[in-house]
């Protein structure tokens, strides 16, 4: 027998619109229009009433005046993720990356939109979330799978293989309140990922785990992908956001600043960064351009102009041949003096990942601006890369303590994708960068046992 489905979705009132099987859940029905759409976020926004005293929500009630101010950790979020991707969720802390996964995940209402999500969905939140502290790990691998969906037939199966991913043998029969925060964040992932999810979300919780383990959750994370699931996960790592993802979001102040590749949306998230420094050496925030050049003269200096030449042909170049020579030329131009500049480049990978960078600073030269003026600046290099498509990203800094403190700066004018690059190569290796290995010799080794006599 069909079913016609009229119900609400979080408070909002929904129209029936036709006849659906019985097991057709309203999380499921909007995003059918869209088979290959796992998750949809629509006008989702989040407020929170904020209470100066607790007797303030008490007295509210009684007088039916208010006396509360609303925050709105989320306005008006929009975004699609399709199945099998693997999406980032980047932003400062406070710009509501947690809120929105745990909406995303069922365990927190919002206050109006609608989220719509295909699939079982398995997530990582809280660290323990769930756990009871007093049981062993084994007995909460058991209530973590319940939780989770799972049958006790299907936990006794994974049991082992969770114990294993887990690296906790020694002490699955322990109590969690005697685990570390390490130690808990490794089982919860474990058993997260034994359900072999459709949508697997994870928040910061992994950001406590060791290396090796991180190492092993993240490749996991891969096979999850690969196997067809949707992957959503918070991080701070924009590392992470290169190696890891299709597609990222950059939050900011409650509101999506950006969604996009990966590479874009991390410049974006770096110009976050450089306006806050600039905002705390109380110096002008910087401007970010990605492939073109806009004249702004409300900054102190603009990058006017890149080239690229190669030495040996003595002409402007797109193309990286490798061992050859070639000269880097940024042209600045100042409309005020500024006492100390750094002017640097860095090469990064179609995904993000940076190759190699060089600045003034690095070459332990402090360099000057006058008002006015435009200044060249030179750079030589021989690069060594493998076969593929590169991008070369310029920019400018305001150093504010001396050329041995490097790291203390405030960007201007950052350009982003200034020159696309195309690397070339007879050799064959496996990475980015030929590192010119040489195979020397191999011998016999002497036995061990005759060594010790």
């Amino acid at each position: 027998m069909d079913h016609c489905l009229v119900t609400r979705k979080r408070g909002d009132m929904v129209r029936c619109d036709g006849v659906f099987p019985p097991e057709t859940t309203f999380r499921e029905l909007l995003v059918t229009e869209n088979s290959n759409v796992a998750i949809r976020v629509s006008g989702l926004g989040k407020m929170y009433r904020m209470y100066s005293r607790p007797s303030d929500l008490l007295w509210e009630l009684l007088l039916r005046k208010t006396r509360h101010r609303e925050h709105w950790a989320l306005r008006d979020i929009n975004f699609e993720v399709g199945k099998g991707e693997v999406v980032g969720v980047i932003g400062r802390n406070g710009a509501g990356k947690t809120t929105l996964l745990r909406i995303i995940a069922g365990t927190l209402d919002q206050t109006k939109g609608t989220v719509d999500v295909k699939g079982r969905v398995s997530a990582i939140m809280v660290l323990g979330t769930g756990f009871n502290m007093d049981l062993s790990g084994r007995e909460n691998i058991l209530l973590g799978g319940l939780v989770l969906g799972m049958t006790h037939d299907e936990i006794a199966a994974k049991t082992d293989d969770i114990v294993s991913f887990s690296g906790l043998q020694d002490f699955i029969d322990s109590p969690c309140r005697e685990y570390s925060s390490g130690m808990v964040a490794r089982l919860a992932f474990s058993i997260a990922v034994s359900v072999d999810p459709d949508i697997l979300i994870v928040d910061e919780a992994l950001s406590t785990g060791d290396m090796i383990f991180n190492a092993k959750s993240y490749a996991r994370m891969r096979e999850i992908a690969k196997s067809g699931a949707t992957v959503l996960f918070v991080t701070h790592s924009l590392q992470q956001i290169y190696d890891l993802c299709d597609k990222a979001i950059l939050l900011e102040r409650g509101g999506v600043a950006a969604v996009g590749e990966p590479r874009t949306v991390g410049y974006l998230y770096e110009q976050k960064v450089h306006e806050e420094m600039a905002a705390l050496n109380q110096t002008n925030a910087p401007v970010l351009q990605i492939g073109n050049w806009v004249s702004n003269e409300s900054r102190k200096a603009e990058i006017v102009n890149v080239d690229v030449f190669s030495v040996t042909k003595t002409e402007r170049t797109s193309r990286f041949k490798d061992g050859d020579e070639y000269l880097i030329r940024i042209a600045v131009k100042a409309y005020e003096s500024v006492r100390s500049v750094s002017i640097g480049y860095d090469i990064r990978t179609q995904t993000g990942v940076q190759v190699y960078g060089f600045s003034t600073s690095n070459a332990g030269v402090e360099e000057n601006l006058v008002a006015g003026e435009t200044k060249e600046f030179t750079f030589w290099l021989r690069p060594s890369l493998n076969n593929g498509t590169y991008f070369l990203n310029v920019g400018i800094a305001e150093n504010i303590s001396d050329t041995d403190h490097s790291n203390h700066y405030s960007m201007m004018h950052f350009i982003g994708d200034s020159v696309t690059i195309e690397g070339i190569t007879d050799s064959v290796f496996p990475g980015v960068s030929n590192m010119r290995g040489e195979f020397q010799k191999s011998k016999v080794m002497a036995d061990e046992r005759s060594l010790d006599k």
